[in-house]
């Protein structure tokens, strides 16, 4: 590259993969090229006509980030000492640039993030994300999105009301949604009935939490690289494999019981942790979930990883894990929420490694004086698929809403 008209700028170069490199950017009239430190030939050069993206954002001080995206989807972080300078060399003699219409609130954000400052948007109570829409239109869909909440949202409340009913409470005609008098006395019996049992209350809720853990992770884990694999390569009985897995989702566990529980007494796993877990890794419903998801994982994406000198398992872990959180925090979800309510009364005898769903579920046979304990246990069950749903819900709805990055 020619040393005339050129604006250069130390700093760091990050890859796809993930690679640091230390160098010198130079930016020119036509390209631009990153050298490492000590070597001549350029490790990165492009022409600006290849380029597809470019951003800036000011660290601080004459420091910056750029970013650049070529057309074949190739992508490069730069944290430059005079970043800025690079950037508007680049973003000047880039002629094809694509044309966007900015608002001035998009160009008052672009000065703000270079002064390295922040604007303070005022948001306004009503957003019409359909203006030809009418506000009787808007207000109908809302009124009906109430009150489908409400009818979704109304046996959780009911349940939590029944957990704080004193016991005269329980048989009132017509039921109360609401007790009359709440009081927390169901949650405090139930745990003295639980530490008046013989194994420790802390025992069958450890047992829970190790199975549920275990079962889950390694499902994500095992699911995920099989997905990976059926997903982005090719190979004989590809297809007829993921047809069986597809195949098994009609069967519920009722109907598969007698043979895991013919399997796990083959193996020697019966009455052991195992018999709960090993089971947890071959569910159909998220090798089948993430297989969905990563075939809409861009392949050049993959590729240009690969170039880079990424590894199979670096692309897998550091390139298509993180692309597609959506996908496993939601099977994730699903794998606890059948670990956390499995009871194991047909595969685990020692009552020490028993689960909590199972010690609860005893408290029933406890007659009419046990009904505010079990309404109460039925909300601590309850309560852990719903919070673990909770925090991830942003996430978990863009499976739903979206196939992943297109090519």
């Amino acid at each position: 590259m020619s040393e005339q008209n050129t604006v250069k700028s130390i700093g760091t170069m990050k890859t796809i993969s993930g690679r640091k490199y230390r160098g010198t950017l130079v930016a020119g009239e036509t390209g631009a090229a990153f050298y490492e430190k000590g070597k001549d030939a350029p490790l990165v050069e492009w022409k600006y006509t290849r380029l597809h993206r470019l951003d800036n954002i000011r660290r601080g001080g004459t420091s910056s980030q750029v970013t650049v995206i070529l057309k074949d989807d190739s992508r490069y972080i730069f944290d430059l000492d005079y970043g800025l300078k690079v950037y508007n060399q680049m973003d000047k003699n880039w002629a094809d640039k694509p044309v966007t219409t900015k608002t001035r609130g998009d160009e008052l954000h672009r000065l703000a993030e270079l002064r390295g400052e922040k604007i303070q948007v005022k948001k306004h109570l009503i957003t019409r994300r359909h203006p030809n829409r009418s506000i009787a239109g808007d207000i109908g869909i809302y009124l009906l999105l109430i009150l489908m909440g409400l009818a979704m949202a109304f046996p959780l409340i009911f349940q939590i009301g029944a957990s704080l009913k004193p016991l005269d409470e329980f048989f009132r005609f017509p039921p109360p949604v609401w007790p009359a008098h709440p009081t927390t006395d169901n949650f405090a019996d139930l745990f003295v009935t639980m530490g008046q049992s013989w194994v420790p209350f802390s025992r069958y809720l450890v047992n829970t939490i190790f199975i549920t853990f275990a079962g889950t992770f390694g499902h994500l884990i095992i699911a995920s690289m099989a997905a990976f694999v059926l997903a982005k390569y090719q190979f004989p009985g590809g297809r007829a494999f993921f047809a069986v897995v597809t195949t098994c989702l009609m069967f519920s566990g009722y109907v598969t019981g007698i043979p895991n529980y013919l399997i796990m007494s083959r193996l020697g796993m019966i009455d052991t942790y195992w018999a709960l877990i090993l089971p947890a890794f071959a569910a159909p419903i998220g090798l089948f979930l993430m297989k969905q998801f990563m075939e809409g994982l861009p392949t050049a994406l993959i590729e240009a990883a690969t170039i880079d000198g990424a590894s199979t398992f670096g692309v897998f872990w550091h390139i298509v894990m993180p692309n597609v959180k959506p996908a496993w925090l939601t099977m994730i979800i699903f794998s606890v929420q059948s670990l956390w309510n499995n009871s194991a009364a047909t595969v685990i005898y020692s009552e020490a490694k028993k689960t909590l769903v199972y010690a609860l579920g005893q408290i029933q046979a406890g007659g009419i004086a046990r009904t505010g304990q079990v309404a109460a246990a039925q909300v601590i069950i309850t309560a852990v698929p719903i919070i673990i749903f909770t925090l991830s819900e942003s996430r978990i709805l863009e499976t739903m809403a979206s196939s992943g990055i297109k090519d």
